[in-house]
């Protein structure tokens, strides 16, 4: 767990950037902790989880977004 001064952290917002996932960042001020801050590891988005996160029947037919353009064009 890194600690830096409320003043670095507001100059130096890249401070949490540069944090590996799952680390934490203890912002202090005059000598007491402040606030943590922590980074969360964010999910890679996968075919089980796009489908899971879909909205509408999961049964229907797939909508071919290129042959519904083309249609227009005509």
């Amino acid at each position: 767990m890194k600690s830096v001064t409320a003043r670095e952290f507001y100059h130096n917002a890249g401070l949490v950037d540069g944090l590996p996932d799952g680390r934490r960042l203890v912002v202090t001020a005059k000598g007491k902790p402040k606030f943590v801050v922590t980074k969360g590891v964010q999910p890679r988005m996968t075919r089980a989880l796009a489908a899971e996160r879909a909205v509408g029947d999961p049964e229907a037919p797939a909508f071919d977004g290129t042959t519904f353009l083309k249609s227009l064009k005509k």
